[in-house]
């Protein structure tokens, strides 16, 4: 017996050959496969036709548009990728430290991206004291930290700023090998050397390198463990004192002239018969460092040129009880600007001792007005060495008439000749040359593109061949030095 049974004819008559079940089957495995061809063969001319229309497509669109699409494509998901690492959370405002840091951190690393870079981007320097970020959101700051500031946006370096040396450390860590060098106080220098989680050890080698640090310091002397090399001063001290402990400080200074150029000029002709005595507080009218103890400051009666002069100072008043001679107009407490406009129209400024080294006689000579320098120190065998002198503005105390009078502390004669020498000659407007924004870039750039890794390496055989100067795994140099010096100063 067949394993098939008979199925109904297909043909027209009954007796027609009867067709078994794997016969149709057969068939429809034929049926099915001439399907599937007839399926593969539509998507081959579908998927010719796409490709010969994207073809005639791609032909008929600029090569130039369709490399800027892709550019476009990725500069885009690129800015938005960096604006997550450096979020600016104020995007309008411009006195927020950790807010600069991120629009600088943001316009570095886009154009690394983009190889559009401008001169000098790629060069970071830390700026690490509170003056620093302190200045960024409005505190009055010294002169020499807003020129270092502005000296360096103006040159393009990317500066970024770190208000203490936990803050210092983390920024280090993240692009150790763009930052050029560390400006940072004297004292916290000193803590980051001591501190094995800031500076770079074997043990540490994501620290900062000890030759990158530099400290700022106002006063002479020496505020690095390195030494004087690595001391930044806004003097020039070895001028000052070719024999005194800053002859290898690095003069870094600062400039006046934009600040003074934005007051305007005025004629001597058109000026009030009025000197401006430098004194910001009433306890400067006192104590040892006061210049002229004696000093009633009522003008000489049988001096006509000094008839009706006018004395004023912008004075604040501390507990203490000080007072101010009351000769003196006072005119309280001035804010800069105001302080400008009373200084802008007086025909002399009149230093009493204090403040020291201040800059207001570098403003005051800009705007047209001569200094009377009080001389606190000299040499009584060599009275005009002025090498020996102590002067409340040593910067200025080689400077000569019409621009500086120097007059020795408590010589009331002395002092009334300078009065009445600097309202009878006036005096243009004089800027040191030294003083000026060009020569102070000069000096910055000079500073950051210094080779200080080759000067660290020589501090450091130096030192371990004398066997003086702060050596000692807890500061700059740890036990085995020379043979893991490499090591320190890498970068």
């Amino acid at each position: 017996m067949s394993a098939y049974l008979p199925l109904p004819s297909h043909a027209d008559s009954d007796d027609a050959e009867k067709m078994s079940s794997r016969f149709l089957q057969s068939r429809g495995e034929i049926r099915r496969s001439w399907n599937s061809k007839l399926l593969i063969a539509s998507f081959v001319v579908l998927a010719s036709i796409l490709l010969f229309t994207f073809d005639i497509i791609y032909i008929n669109i600029p090569q130039n548009a369709i490399t800027k699409a892709y550019s476009d494509s990725a500069s885009s998901a690129l800015e938005s990728f960096i604006s997550h690492l450096f979020p600016i959370g104020m995007p309008n405002r411009t006195d927020n430290w950790e807010n600069e840091n991120s629009k600088a951190m943001r316009n570095l690393m886009m154009c690394m991206q983009t190889d559009t870079c401008g001169e000098n981007q790629t060069s970071i320097v830390l700026l690490s004291s509170m003056h620093f970020s302190n200045a960024i959101h409005g505190d009055v700051s010294g002169e020499d930290i807003w020129c270092a500031i502005n000296s360096l946006a103006e040159m393009g370096y990317t500066a970024i700023f770190a208000p203490d040396n936990h803050e210092l450390a983390r920024a280090y860590r993240i692009y150790p090998d763009l930052v050029k060098i560390v400006i940072a106080e004297g004292e916290q220098t000193k803590k980051c050397f001591k501190d094995p989680t800031c500076i770079k050890t074997p043990t540490h080698p994501l620290g900062i390198p000890a030759w990158k640090m530099l400290s700022f310091h106002f006063w002479t002397g020496s505020s690095n463990p390195l030494g004087n090399k690595w001391t930044l001063s806004p003097e020039n001290y070895g001028a000052m004192d070719p024999h005194g402990n800053s002859v290898e400080n690095v003069y870094l200074g600062y400039s006046i002239e934009r600040a003074c150029l934005k007051t305007s000029f005025v004629p001597s002709e058109e000026r009030p018969k009025q000197v401006y005595v430098l004194a910001k507080y009433a306890e400067f009218f006192g104590g040892n460092n006061y210049a002229y103890p004696n000093q009633t400051f009522v003008p000489p009666a049988d001096e006509p040129s000094l008839d009706d002069l006018k004395i004023v100072a912008g004075v604040r008043y501390t507990a203490d009880g000080s007072e101010v001679p009351k000769a003196i107009h006072d005119l309280g407490a001035l804010n800069k600007e105001a302080f400008y406009e009373q200084l802008g129209k007086s025909r002399a400024l009149i230093g009493i001792g204090r403040p020291v080294l201040s800059p207001s006689p570098y403003d005051a000579m800009c705007m047209g007005v001569p200094f009377i320098n009080p001389i606190m120190g000299f040499d009584s065998n060599k009275p005009e060495d002025r090498t020996k002198w102590s002067t409340q503005h040593d910067g200025l105390k080689y400077q000569n008439p019409p621009y500086v009078y120097h007059v020795k502390k408590g010589d009331n004669e002395g002092f009334w000749q300078a009065v009445k020498e600097a309202v009878e000659h006036p005096i243009e407007r004089y800027i040191f040359p030294e003083m000026t924004m060009d020569a102070l870039k000069r000096r910055v750039a000079a500073t950051v593109e210094k080779d200080w890794r080759s000067m660290g390496a020589e501090v450091l055989k130096e030192r371990e061949k004398s066997g003086e100067g702060e050596v000692g795994h807890s500061l700059l140099f740890y036990p085995g030095m020379l043979t893991n010096s490499v090591q320190l100063f890498e970068m």
